[in-house]
């Protein structure tokens, strides 16, 4: 497809082929140089093709020698094989026609002592024989040395590997940190009202949930905290020795949900926890789901297309939720840590605040990049970049964050997502997140298990070690040789008018039939943001099993999110 039919119908040049139309490509800075996924990829396999070809066939045929091999035959033993049956046979024939003429028979000349003189082959001379009939045939073939068609095999083996690990499509998005405009000031004050609705919600319903529980349960004290593990948090394990009751653990939850800031929910992360209210879970309406998946799919997902190289429907938030950090109560700061996804974003809602920002950090020398984006900027990067929430130091700062999956197939219904093999099992940061999932879940699945045996070999003992060892091995991998850098996007003075393409373009593509407000599928280019969230998967990303909060709230996540 053409360039100007791009422009004419963008919605048909996204399902033609993704990766080869961006409307916001104009506003692009200077600063950085985007691959061309469907070039780089197209260009991978004609290197590949060209490798095989050179190693399995022309160098074999250079490095081949020829050899002579002498063959030795007897023409007259060969003559006498193939011809002495027939003599023979006419022999007795003549024999047999001759006795029968004369009246006699064999066995009566035996009878007589006389003996048929047959001629002796083997009183011939030898020497004689050989030399007469024994000749050399000498043949020529090619052969290859066995040393070196092995090495050809092993060279183009490592050849293949470097064509494939060794390009902008594995290395670009693997460690640089993209800063993208996502919402402007005005949506970013109606998204914090959002949050502060939904939490004023939460904090009401909470107290009558307090309420009702302390008049039914005399013998509990307002001032119960209950201590839990963090597997017994995470529902992970059931633990029927626990010290507290069912009623003591509702109630530390509901304090901590009407403690300041009220509403806001303290405990959902629990390695690295967060004061926030999820999009789901958390209530929110689904008038204010829409307004962010509207926004989202128009200005977040073509960005993550177009620099990751990521096809827009294999996107699915499993977990999205808005953040307060707070300079004198609550969370000030999140310490250094990877987040339990693909790609990660976070995208800045305010600017009345002191300090924050976030670092990332560069696990091979040490050095760090502090990124303070503007209000409506996203900081947007693969999840297991190492990075740290800084501390806010006066106000508070809210930010939308989403941790991404990207699936081949959705987990629950099996819809394809049309995510190509170079951005999956042919991407190492791609691959050493699933490895990762792989082993934690195996190890999760063993836990559970009384004897530690478990049915599925993707959870057995060697499996996710394997899984482990290979994820840390692509992560050390990405670490080394991808460049950690931070590129922003898009110039503040082209906010505007570069998130107004954006809108147009996702609205013809939405006039040109490709997901209408009912029918958003992920084969068609959607990224699903709300109703696949908390999910575990499986190294194959099936469905494992779900969050405990998702199992919870089941309800809240069917139907129109």
């Amino acid at each position: 497809m053409s360039t100007e039919q791009q422009q004419l119908n963008p919605a048909a040049a996204e399902v033609t082929s993704y990766y080869s139309w961006f409307p916001g490509e104009q506003y692009l800075t200077k600063d950085i140089t985007l691959p061309d996924y469907a070039n780089e990829r197209q260009l991978i396999i004609y290197k590949i093709v060209i490798a095989v070809i050179v190693f399995v066939v022309v160098l074999p045929v250079l490095f081949a020698t020829k050899e002579e091999i002498v063959e030795l035959v007897d023409e007259q033993a060969a003559a006498a094989t193939n011809n002495d049956v027939v003599p023979m046979a006419a022999a007795t024939k003549r024999g047999g026609a001759k006795n029968k003429k004369h009246g006699t028979s064999s066995s009566s000349k035996r009878s007589n002592g006389k003996k048929a003189i047959q001629p002796d082959a083997a009183s011939e001379s030898p020497s004689k024989a050989t030399s007469s009939s024994v000749e050399a045939n000498t043949t020529a073939r090619t052969v290859i040395n066995p040393i070196i068609s092995n090495l050809l095999n092993l060279i183009c083996i490592m050849v293949i590997f470097l064509i494939l690990f060794f390009n902008p499509n594995n290395l670009f998005g693997a460690r640089t940190i993209i800063q993208t405009p996502v919402f402007t000031r005005e949506e970013c004050q109606y998204i914090i009202q959002m949050a502060h609705d939904a939490s004023q919600r939460n904090a009401e319903s909470a107290q009558r949930d307090k309420t009702s529980l302390l008049l039914q349960h005399h013998e509990l004290k307002d001032e119960e905290d209950v201590i839990m593990t963090t597997q017994q948090q995470q529902g992970d394990v059931e633990d029927d020795n626990a010290t507290y009751s069912n009623e003591q653990y509702q109630l530390h939850r509901l304090n901590s949900i009407i403690k300041d800031p009220s509403g806001w929910k303290k405990d959902r992360h629990i390695s690295y926890p967060t004061t926030d209210l999820n999009l789901v879970t958390d209530p929110f309406t689904t008038e204010d789901r829409a307004y962010l998946a509207e926004r989202l799919n128009a200005r977040l997902a073509p960005v993550v297309e177009r620099v990751f190289g990521i096809a827009r429907g294999a996107i699915r938030a499993n977990d999205i939720f808005i953040v307060r950090y707070d300079a004198t109560k609550g969370q000030q700061q999140l310490r250094r840590h990877t987040d339990s996804s693909h790609l990660s974003f976070n995208i800045l809602l305010n600017d009345e605040f002191e300090g924050g920002g976030t670092r990332f950090h560069n696990r091979v020398d040490g050095t760090y990049v502090d990124v303070n984006p503007n209000a409506g900027e996203a900081l947007l990067s693969h999840a297991e970049i190492l990075h740290e929430g800084l501390a806010t130091t006066k106000g508070t700062r809210y930010i939308l964050v989403g941790f991404n999956s990207i699936d081949r197939k959705d987990p629950l219904t099996g819809e394809e997502t049309n995510l190509s093999l170079f951005a999956s099992w042919l991407n190492f940061a791609w691959m050493q997140v699933r490895f990762k999932e792989g082993f934690e879940e195996g190890a999760k699945t063993r836990r559970r298990t009384s004897d530690g045996k478990v049915e599925d070999w993707q959870d057995g003992r060697y499996a996710t070690s394997l899984f482990r060892d290979l994820a840390e091995w692509m992560r050390w991998f990405c670490d080394r040789y991808s460049t950690f850098q931070s590129v922003q996007l898009v110039e503040q003075k082209n906010f505007d008018d570069y998130l107004q393409v954006m809108d147009e373009a996702d609205e013809k593509r939405r006039e040109g039939g490709i997901g209408s407000a009912k029918q958003q599928l992920r084969s068609s280019g959607y990224a699903n943001w709300f109703n696949g969230q908390q999910l575990f998967l499986d190294v194959s990303g099936n469905l494992k099993y779900v969050w405990k909060t998702r199992a919870d709230n089941e309800d809240k996540f069917r139907g129109d999110l």
